[in-house]
Order: structure tokens, then sequence, then C-alpha cells
């Protein structure tokens, strides 16, 4: 209560600590208040103004770096050192892609509260699962449940379903361009996603081709991108917004995407 009196809680207090090189590192009130607590330290150690040097009192404070890095490698969960460039790397790079994204989705569904939002965290867990699994591919090939995939798979008859009445467009009888803005954020940023997990997808197959990784981790991502299709289309519905549809020539093919 003394600390209060003396500083407001916007205030600022210098204190130098030992972290490697000495360096001065800002605590707000709070912060030094439960810090003074545990070291046993008292208000006047740190804002005697009459000291003419600020006691030294010693702070843990761990890097956000390692340096392990820079030679252009790193190691998987069971300790193989690889080249970054490597394949497995690539393909975890590309889960962590999806992952962000599909993260960047939820959190465009809550503002426009869209229902299918705890299904996007639910698929992000799955995600890091599938990344977990491709990390350890060199030594211990993971299996990944084929009921994440019917999962999916309920997900999709479902919505589809009760949306197929209403809006006869919502199966892919015709091609949507995605680069469009079309359809509102939540559905452009569910587009992005889909094209992110077919390029994680792509990126998965050489793995399953080889025999390290279960194929079913490839199905799932395969299923993965149809499932943000149907729930872009529905985030567009949802939120009263109009989509981009291209419609071919009647003799015209369109690449399904």
């Amino acid at each position: 209560m003394v600390f209060r009196r003396m500083l407001h809680a916007r205030h600022l207090t210098l204190i130098r600590t030992y972290s490697g090189q000495k360096e001065y590192v800002y605590m707000n009130v709070r912060s030094l208040l439960k810090f003074g607590r545990k070291k046993n330290i008292t208000i006047s150690d740190l804002t005697n103004s009459t000291q003419k040097k600020p006691k030294e009192i010693e702070l843990n404070i761990p890097e956000s770096f390692s340096r392990l890095g820079d030679d252009g490698t790193s190691k998987t969960i069971d300790g193989n050192k690889l080249p970054k460039d490597n394949q497995v790397f690539n393909a975890i790079g590309a889960t962590e892609e999806l992952l962000s994204f599909l993260g960047l989705a939820r959190e465009h569904s809550y503002e426009s509260e869209q229902q299918y939002t705890d299904k996007l965290k639910r698929i992000q867990t799955i995600i890091i699962d599938i990344s977990t699994a491709i990390s350890r591919s060199s030594t211990n090939k993971a299996t990944i449940p084929p009921i994440y995939t019917k999962e999916l798979e309920d997900w999709i008859h479902e919505y589809s379903s009760n949306y197929h009445h209403q809006n006869n467009t919502l199966y892919r009888n015709n091609f949507i361009l995605s680069c469009f803005n079309g359809g509102g954020v939540a559905s452009a940023s569910l587009h992005v996603a889909r094209s992110i997990c077919r390029k994680t997808e792509r990126l998965l197959v050489p793995l399953v081709r080889q025999g390290s990784l279960d194929m079913e981790a490839q199905i799932y991502l395969n299923r993965l991108s149809d499932f943000l299709f149907t729930i872009s289309r529905i985030a567009a519905k949802h939120d009263q917004r109009a989509e981009t549809i291209y419609i071919p020539k009647p003799d015209e093919k369109v690449q399904a995407q």
C-alpha cells in the first residue's frame, strides 16, 4: 500500500538487472510489487532517490532466440537434424501456415457470429497432430485416426443438407473465384485457408508415397479443403454477401480447385 501511494499505476520504475550483460528493464508497478515481495525487497531499496547507484537486482530473463538454426539446419521432435529445406520441414511449415490461416478465419467467424467457429478450433488441434506426425516421420510413423476424416464428412453432409433447400448453388455446380474478395471477409478468409490446405496436402504427398507418413493425414487434408469450401459459401450466405461465381461456357471445362 505504501508503494501505491508513492507511485501512480501508470508510472514506470527503472531497475538494473543482471541478464548476461548489464541492461535496464522497465517494469510496471504491479510487476514490481510482485517482484519485490518475492525477493523481500523494500520500496526504499527500489525507489530511494538518495542512492547514487540503483540497487542491483538479479532477474532471470529467458532468451527469445537460440541461434541453433543459424547454420540452416533444424531438429525434428525425435532429434533428427535435417536441412531446413528438407521435405519434412517444408511439410511442417505448410501445416503451420494452414494453422495460422485457420486461426484468422476463426477470428473472422467470431466477429460475424458464424455457426462453424468451434469446428475450426477442433480442426486446428488435428492439424497440430498431423504436424507432430510429420516431425516424427523419419523414425516413428504415427497413425492418424480415420475418425477425423469421418468427422469432416459428417459436417459436410450436415451443412449441405441444411442449406441445399435454401440455395441450390451450395454444391460445386459452379466455379467460385476465390481469388476475388466476394462473399465477405469471413468467406474470403476461408477460401484463403482452403488454398493453403491444398498446398499443404501437396507437400504431404511425397512423405506418404515413401511410406513415412500415414496416408490418412493426406486424406484428411483433402477432405478438409472440401469442408472449408462448403462453409465458405455458408459464411457468405450468413453475412448476406454476394459471391463471385464463374459460369463456364457449355463446352468449356474448368480445373477444379
